[in-house]
């Protein structure tokens, strides 16, 4: 009993051994978290370059996790738009926002575009005569909500989803 009891030991201390911890979860980021950064301190938040670079090298995580709707991504007839560019429109809309502009469609008016930079463009429509008016942060926010959802590893995004505080207004990534 005791000869089989040593192996059995010396057995379990060297699985134990070799059981070593896996890595820490992959780092994340956040889109939507950034525009958040800009609006509450844009002097502190990460520029339009870090916050790509910051994606790229981690695991970007969607803002639609829970019961949350997911972003509608990739329509067909939509050109993707350079995720750079888009990041760009996105800190603009956000600064925009942070010093109290609204961003909004006027009457007689079904879409307008809010930003365009490079090779992306924001736009934003609506389905009824009403003119629609928000904060342009919460446009930012929603196109954050794209980003997490509709970003590639290409770099590149095209997707909508509705305004977070305007139910009649849908907010648009896409290609220049």
């Amino acid at each position: 009993m005791v000869k089989i009891a040593i192996p059995l030991v010396a057995l379990a201390m060297a699985a134990s051994v070799a059981a070593v911890p896996a890595a820490t979860s992959p780092t994340t980021f956040s889109f939507a978290q950034w525009v958040e950064d800009i609006i509450a301190n844009p002097d502190t938040a990460l520029t339009v370059d870090e916050a790509v670079a910051a994606a790229r090298a981690a695991d970007v995580i969607g803002s639609a996790a829970g019961l949350q709707k997911r972003a509608w991504c990739d329509p067909s007839d939509w050109p993707r738009a350079p995720g750079r560019d888009a990041a760009a429109c996105v800190d603009y809309l956000a600064r925009k926002g942070q010093s109290g502009t609204n961003c909004g469609i006027p009457a007689g008016g079904r879409a307008v575009q809010m930003c365009r930079i490079g090779g992306a463009q924001i736009q934003a429509s609506r389905g009824t005569q009403i003119p629609q008016s928000v904060n342009c942060n919460d446009v930012a926010r929603t196109v954050g909500i794209v980003f997490d959802n509709c970003w590639r590893s290409d770099d590149t995004i095209a997707g909508s989803e509705i305004c977070i505080s305007e139910s009649r207004m849908l907010i648009g990534v896409l290609g220049a």
